[in-house]
């Protein structure tokens, strides 16, 4: 794949090969490698605070967790890196879609979930679909206006996606299967929904130019 891309980019199965995709589909060995480690659940007080990420964080057992499932809370944004978890988990997420060692891996776990429409200001963002489906929704950054910079959630947008008329936006929705791939740049807004019990893991990469530059050129 080519690297410090300023658009989207789809690779079906692309991560077929890796081992979390037939691994990870038992909750049983999940929680085997999680060690039951404590993680902060988003929990939502109505539909459309989820479709904004506004929440409240409370902090649970792995294990409770992935045993009683339900859509008004989400594992989103979970740091592996910051867990007390077993190596096999990084084997299992292995993959040459680069050559570099990711910054980090971000975990995403839930059922029936969304997340609010939102942008990362640098980094490439590289998703792969583990287990379940996902939508993810994709918009050029001059689609939409953030929130107030001094807001908690700044790098969010001032409008609910999943409110909008989507004839007046040009919105890209790509739906992802286990093994899917996504490549995601710097300043592209993207909405997500996750159809039934889902789970991916993002893996985060630090790009090699300033992205503004390269949008001059």
């Amino acid at each position: 794949m080519q690297y410090n891309l300023t658009k989207p980019a789809f690779v079906k199965k692309g991560a077929i090969g890796i081992k979390a995709i037939e691994k990870w589909k038992r909750k049983t060995y999940l929680k085997t490698k999680f060690n039951n480690a404590t993680v902060d659940v988003e929990i939502y007080k109505s539909n459309e605070d989820m479709e904004r990420s506004i929440s409240n964080i409370k902090q649970v057992k792995f294990d409770n967790y992935i045993d009683n499932l339900h859509s008004g809370w989400y594992l989103p944004d979970c740091h592996l890196e910051k867990l007390d978890i077993k190596e096999e988990i990084y084997e299992d997420l292995f993959n040459n879609e680069r050559p570099e060692t990711p910054n980090s891996h971000l975990l995403f776990l839930g059922k029936d979930t969304k997340s609010g429409c939102h942008v990362h200001v640098e980094d490439d963002f590289v998703i792969t679909q583990i287990v379940g489906k996902k939508i993810v929704y994709l918009l050029d950054f001059e689609e939409l206006e953030p929130k107030n910079i001094f807001s908690r959630y700044n790098n969010f947008s001032k409008k609910n996606f999943f409110s909008l008329d989507e004839s007046k936006y040009k919105i890209k929705k790509v739906e992802m299967e286990p093994g899917d791939m996504l490549y995601i740049p710097p300043w592209i807004w993207h909405a997500v929904e996750n159809v039934g019990y889902s789970i991916a893991v993002t893996k985060i990469y630090s790009r090699n130019k300033d992205y503004l530059e390269e949008k001059r050129r």
